[in-house]
């Protein structure tokens, strides 16, 4: 799993905003999957793409899967991946660490 996609994505560059897209959709279908394999079906969107121009519905649907994943595994509500203003530089940042950070606690909890 490449934690390195999800984590070193760089403020206002496309292309790595495209590779972290990729990555984290793949990480959230290999969640599913793992979680599917126990029977627990969780809302899937299509987030492996973002339209940098339209982030909202990306991070809405996004936050939505991490509720569900985080509830059925008990692990703390995540926070409000909603919450952030990815035109400011300092809150996209903390929001890519914060969202590493669930990513972590999910691949501990389902043992991958």
């Amino acid at each position: 799993m490449n934690m390195d996609a999800i984590s070193l994505v760089r403020h206002g560059d496309t292309d790595s905003l495209q590779g972290f897209a990729l990555e984290n959709g793949l990480q959230h279908q290999l969640f599913a999957d793992t979680l599917a394999d126990f029977d627990i079906r969780i809302p899937k969107f299509p987030i492996i793409d973002i339209n940098p121009n339209d982030i909202e519905d990306w991070l809405l649907a996004h936050q939505v899967e991490h509720q569900a994943i985080s509830a059925e595994l008990g692990l703390s509500n995540p926070v409000n991946l909603l919450d952030a203003n990815w035109n400011d530089e300092d809150s996209f940042y903390d929001w890519i660490g914060t969202h590493l950070s669930l990513h972590q606690q999910i691949v501990v909890a389902l043992g991958l």
